[in-house]
């Protein structure tokens, strides 16, 4: 049985090829990842906008949530990580160094800071012992921690080519 996790994400035009490019390397290694379309949310009325069915059965349906969050973090990944909260999904927020704590970030019983001019290696190593506790199956834990790797090094290289 494959893993299925829920990709979470606001990015510019520029970053989100290395969203799809992290689908594509997650189905290579047998992992599900759902990448939710962003003009996949419709607003009623004056009403704030709902899930749209697909993405509250993606996410109903996944192991895990892993959540990308940066300056550019929309309404949208609130409304799916508040969804995913409520559900009790594991949720692996990786935060942007450069973002201050907000209401949202203190929901998650722990956040990985992430500098995307820094190394990989420690937020790695810390989210390889946050699946350790949260009794994460080997198997799973290896194929999130590689998926993790990956979208980290290549958020990394994104932030070198802007420099």
């Amino acid at each position: 049985m494959s893993l299925n996790v829920f990709l979470s994400y606001s990015t510019t035009v520029e970053e989100q090829v290395i969203v799809w490019r992290l689908q594509t390397l997650a189905a290579a290694h047998g992992i599900n990842l759902y990448v939710p379309p962003r003009e996949g949310f419709k607003a009623l009325g004056n009403r704030t906008p709902l899930l749209a069915g697909q993405v509250e059965r993606a996410i109903d349906k996944c192991d895990c949530v892993l959540a990308i969050i940066t300056s550019r973090t929309s309404r949208v990944v609130e409304r799916e990580l508040n969804y995913a909260l409520g559900k009790g999904k594991l949720i692996i927020p990786i935060v942007d160094s450069a973002i201050a704590d907000s209401r949202l970030l203190s929901r998650f019983p722990h956040i990985f800071r992430f500098d995307p001019n820094g190394s990989t290696t420690e937020v790695e190593s810390q989210i390889i012992a946050f699946l350790k506790q949260q009794q994460v199956s080997q198997e799973n834990r290896k194929a999130l921690a590689a998926l993790v790797a990956i979208g980290l090094g290549m958020w990394a290289l994104s932030s070198l080519s802007e420099g």
